[in-house]
């Protein structure tokens, strides 16, 4: 097999670690995150819900978030722009939403969420989340992330809980940030090493021509 000259090979490894930075999925999906810590059976809880905009074509105009069962008191923080909407029929106090706003191009807006009680034995919050678009579109962020399969399109945003037995809190697919920020790290120490390699190579390219005059 013909290898590449240093330069070359060095090159190359800083244009594959481009190519892995910029193939980093964005964290374009719908996350929630909590002020704090939170434990099972925590009261007066406050949760943010991240909801980006992922169509360039259209529009968010709603958002609906439903908190599993078990969750007691959920209720919508008023967002600037947005008027937040009443639960409806049958959907026992689990339920926020927001509409009459908009979340255009790539942006993104915080939906924050207060919840009087989570239930106790569990090692996570898995909820749902509604996105409409003004084309007429709903996107329902739900599906599971299991352990060592592809993410899906829609996961579901998934609050971790801290104090949990660990036999209940079981393996999970690293996603979201925690999976971007590692690719990024790994990334980020292969062009340091093949900007640190340029130099040697270069040096060692020149020293070749010279013997070969």
């Amino acid at each position: 097999m013909k290898l590449l000259p240093p330069a070359r090979a060095a090159a190359a490894l800083i244009t594959a670690a481009l190519l892995l930075v910029t193939a980093t999925p964005a964290w374009a999906h719908v996350h929630v995150h909590a002020d704090g810590t939170v434990a099972p059976g925590a009261a007066d809880v406050r949760m943010t819900f991240h909801v980006p905009n992922e169509k360039p074509s259209a529009r968010t105009v709603a958002v609906r978030i439903e908190a599993p069962e078990g969750v007691r008191g959920v209720r919508a923080e008023q967002v600037t722009g947005w008027t937040t909407e009443p639960a409806t029929a049958g959907e026992a106090d689990r339920t926020a939403g927001w509409s009459g706003g908009e979340i255009e191009g790539e942006g993104g807006v915080d939906f924050v969420v207060h919840i009087d009680r989570l239930p106790t034995g569990v090692s996570e919050l898995a909820f749902v989340a509604r996105q409409e678009y003004d084309d007429g579109e709903v996107v329902t962020w739900d599906q599971e992330t299991v352990a060592g399969e592809p993410e899906p399109e829609h996961p579901a945003p998934v609050l971790s809980l801290t104090g949990a037995p660990a036999a209940d809190a079981g393996a999970r697919a690293a996603t979201g940030p925690d999976a971007s920020w590692t690719a990024a790290v790994v990334c980020g120490v292969l062009l340091l090493l093949a900007a640190a390699g340029l130099p040697v190579a270069r040096s060692a390219a020149r020293r070749r021509d010279a013997a070969t005059r």
